[in-house]
């Protein structure tokens, strides 16, 4: 048992490095073997006027098959190298472009090729002016507040309207914004908590972030 015991705990220090450098070494060769890994690569859109925006849904990634050593591919893989397109000169309306493998980032005679790029292989976006427009927010509440107590109905809100920036024919049928709920389990008093939009449209800013909100729980009358 001792013997045992000496053989796996004498040294372990040199036997753990010993281990470790034998793990890297096999590491370092296996990953020098060609492979083959899909690859995301997330699209950047550039270029755009700032009197315009883009619209609705639009591709965030495209997909590749790419043939390199495995050490190549997973440096790739952790990079996520954009790919940029570029709208300059574009006008309002649909827009339509063609994806190639060369238009991949990737690093002439640099090792890596293309097997199959998955897609999109036909970026399809619409672009719209942008405008911004003053909308009211619409707060709700989440929750049950202490026996004998209810909101009033009557909340202080600062600003009690966010300007949102974004596509025009989207702002045009945007009438409010609804906050995210605010918590009032237990609760017996005046709150005053920050609260932002549970969601925005696509392609849309708000200024400011957040709004402050001042709302008070009362007894209820018997």
């Amino acid at each position: 048992m001792n013997l045992i015991r000496g053989w796996l705990f004498d040294n372990i220090g040199l036997k753990l490095t010993a281990l470790l450098l034998a793990v890297l070494v096999y590491l370092n060769v296996y990953t020098d073997r060609p492979a083959s890994m899909l690859i995301s690569f997330p699209i950047e859109y550039a270029d755009l006027p700032d009197s315009l925006t883009l619209s609705g849904a639009a591709p965030a990634l495209a997909q590749a098959t790419l043939r390199g050593t495995g050490k190549q591919l997973i440096a790739l893989q952790l990079r996520e190298p954009r790919l940029k397109v570029s709208l300059l000169g574009v006008a309002s309306g649909p827009f339509r472009q063609t994806l190639a493998p060369s238009d991949l980032p990737l690093a002439a005679g640099g090792g890596v090729t293309v097997e199959n790029l998955m897609g999109p292989r036909i970026l399809e976006l619409n672009i719209d002016r942008k405008a911004k427009r003053e909308v009211r927010v619409v707060v709700h509440l989440d929750g049950r507040a202490a026996d004998g107590y209810a909101w009033d109905g009557i909340a202080q809100l600062d600003p009690p309207m966010l300007r949102v920036t974004g596509p025009l024919k989207v702002l045009a049928t945007l009438d409010s914004l609804s906050l995210s709920p605010i918590k009032i389990d237990g609760k017996r008093d005046t709150l005053r908590v920050d609260a932002a939009p549970m969601a925005l449209p696509d392609w849309c800013t708000i200024d400011p972030a957040v709004v402050h909100v001042k709302l008070a729980l009362v007894r209820k009358s018997n």
